[in-house]
């Protein structure tokens, strides 16, 4: 009679004090008790990555036994294994890489002891893999592929990340098991929280944060659209629209962009820092603690991780024309579906990860909020990069590339306005990816996508 009893008591104090040990009250977000660590272009505070202090902590990941491929890309390319070789080498290094930098940015931003420092710190370096594949392809003079595989960031993020969040916090929950124990000469019951399907789950989050995400999208899409409408309705024949007009209007209107992005900083750092950092009863916001690598070693690990990702990248393209040829892939679905996986692979996993322990509104984060830093810093950010090495990248994405993006976002904000989200919106979220999937990998490689 007393065992159960007992276990449950037992279990309920033990989980009052992790509650109290770990919640962070409304109210807190006011004195100074913030999380230094955001998931990358949001104030949507998370927890750290690592367990542990040091380099021993950063490196011990199990993803980075992937780091192998780092040197067997480049003995590869010297060695003339072949490009299939050296591109898949390199891209499977390029995945660990990505996570070390995040995670060195996001452990720069918690020593720095300021929340206003570390969120523009995140918001201008959270996708910086990204930013460095972009500048070598750039180099490279393959405009398409650069549009390929920003577009792409954009769709994985919001249609399959999102979507098998949802898809798998909507199926998989906590639930309790009893555990019989012996001692004393009694038998003790104890009740212990555990993984489980759950029958009719609706996991709910507060959709402000996901609204403002999507609407900046919606800009995105708007820009992204009349560029190249206006492209369609000006081309002639030849190619001077591309040096008299469509270059200048890109260009301006990368910079009205990005402005429209410092703004978007500006509101969730400083005037609804708050609202958009999700503090609400059911979500459990994590102290701060203190960071794993001091600042110095943050830096130091920076700028040796982005050197190498910048090699990795530069063998990678360099291999990319062979792997068109040779492995009967075109560009489009390369850049569309492969390239986005290696800035996203480690975010794909932990934005499950959070679903699954019933946070979507970290789930959601993770999943639009670097939508939207891509589609609102990263592209217009790869205009002016041209602008500068004198590559004619613009913000024509071609009908199909802009159709396929303005439906996406118009299909999750449907999603995400009510504040609800069930397995099978996170299923058809999936379908959709799948389906634009199958659409590029068909699509020929001379495609013309400009009118």
């Amino acid at each position: 009679g007393r065992g159960p009893a007992v276990g449950l008591a037992m279990a309920a104090s033990y989980a009052m004090k992790e509650r109290v040990s770990t919640a962070l009250a409304p109210e807190d977000y006011d004195s100074g008790k913030r999380p230094s660590r955001f998931i990358k272009g949001t104030s949507v505070p998370k927890p750290p990555n690592t367990d542990g202090v040091g380099l021993i902590a950063l490196f011990k990941h199990p993803l980075n036994v992937l780091l192998i491929c780092s040197p067997l890309g480049i003995f590869a390319h010297f060695r003339e294994w072949g490009p299939m070789w050296v591109f898949f080498l390199n891209f499977f290094a390029l995945v660990p890489l990505a996570k070390l930098l995040g995670d060195a940015t996001e452990e720069l931003a918690a020593g720095l002891k300021n929340d206003m420092l570390a969120g523009l710190l995140n918001a201008s370096f959270g996708n910086a893999v990204e930013m460095v594949i972009m500048v070598q392809t750039l180099r490279a003079g393959l405009i398409d592929v650069v549009k390929a595989t920003l577009l792409g960031s954009v769709l994985s993020n919001l249609l399959l990340v999102l979507g098998m969040s949802f898809f798998f916090g909507g199926i998989v929950g906590k639930g309790t098991k009893t555990i019989r124990t012996s001692g004393m000469g009694k038998g003790l019951e104890v009740i212990e929280e555990c993984t489980a399907f759950v029958n009719e789950k609706v996991q709910t989050f507060s959709s402000m944060s996901a609204l403002v995400n999507t609407s900046m999208l919606l800009l995105s899409c708007l820009s992204f659209s009349l560029v190249t409408v206006f492209h369609s309705e000006t081309y002639i024949e030849g190619e001077a629209t591309m040096d008299d007009v469509l270059l200048p209007v890109s260009r301006i209107c990368s910079v009205i962009i990005i402005i429209a992005y410092c703004a978007y900083i500006f509101f969730q750092l400083v005037t609804h820092p708050g609202a958009m950092a999700e503090a609400e009863e059911e979500e459990e916001a994590e102290e701060a603690e203190e960071p794993v690598l001091s600042v110095q070693t943050a830096i130091a690990v920076m700028c040796a991780v982005t050197v190498v990702v910048a090699y990795s990248s530069d063998l990678l393209i360099q291999a990319l024309e062979g792997v068109v040829e040779k492995g009967h892939m075109s560009e489009h679905f390369i850049g569309i579906i492969l390239l986005p996986i290696v800035g996203n692979a480690c975010e794909h996993a932990s934005a499950v990860r959070f679903a699954i322990m019933d946070k979507p509104g970290l789930s959601i984060g993770i999943a639009v909020g670097s939508s939207t830093q891509i589609s609102l810093f990263v592209v217009p950010f790869s205009v002016l990069v041209g602008w500068a090495i004198d590559q004619p990248m613009d913000l024509n994405f071609g009908s199909l590339n802009t159709t396929v993006m303005s439906i996406s976002v118009i299909v999750v904000l449907s999603v995400v306005v009510d504040g609800c989200a069930n397995w099978l919106q996170g299923y058809l979220l999936v379908s959709g990816y799948l389906i634009i999937a199958v659409l590029y990998w068909y699509l020929p490689n001379k495609m013309q996508t400009e009118v």
